[in-house]
């Protein structure tokens, strides 16, 4: 598989940040709810890592130290509000749709984008260190591997 863009390397890359940490959530887990939370969180990964270096960095082909660290940072924040949302999304799907029933309804999905940032919050605390970090190594590990390919060619 050849991979031709810079975002979509780094978006893989990152994703592989996403497996790790989600991986470490469920591990340290007490509630079976957070079995499948690594899939939740390498999406998010790739979705955000993806979007951000392909309107930041790759379509303004402006790979200065300043806008790749932007970008993995805000990879490694906005990833986790994505992250918490999808598992709304899917909290909604099972509740309304399938007929799963928690002892509550989950949180309508409009009101759902502000509510999510509640559960930012804590995400951050624990794991946002780890994700920037990921989102800084990924970055310059794309960028090298990028260059080499492009010297390839």
């Amino acid at each position: 598989m050849k991979i031709k863009s810079f975002s979509t390397l780094f978006g893989l890359l990152y994703s592989v940040v996403g497996i790790i940490v989600g991986l470490w959530v469920t591990y340290i887990s007490t509630n079976k709810d957070y079995d499948y939370f690594f899939i939740y969180s390498s999406i998010s990964g790739f979705l955000t890592a993806k979007l951000l270096a392909k309107y930041i960095v790759e379509r303004r082909k402006d790979f200065n130290h300043k806008n790749l660290i932007l970008v993995s940072i805000l990879a490694g924040l906005i990833s986790h509000w994505l992250c918490w949302y999808m598992i709304n999304l899917g909290l909604n799907f099972r509740y309304w749709v399938v007929g799963e029933h928690f002892f509550t309804p989950p949180v309508d999905p409009l009101r759902g984008m502000i509510w999510v940032f509640t559960l930012c919050i804590f995400s951050w605390i624990i794991a946002g260190w780890a994700t920037v970090l990921g989102g800084v190594f990924s970055i310059y590990s794309s960028k090298w591997i990028y260059e080499k390919k492009m010297a390839k060619n």
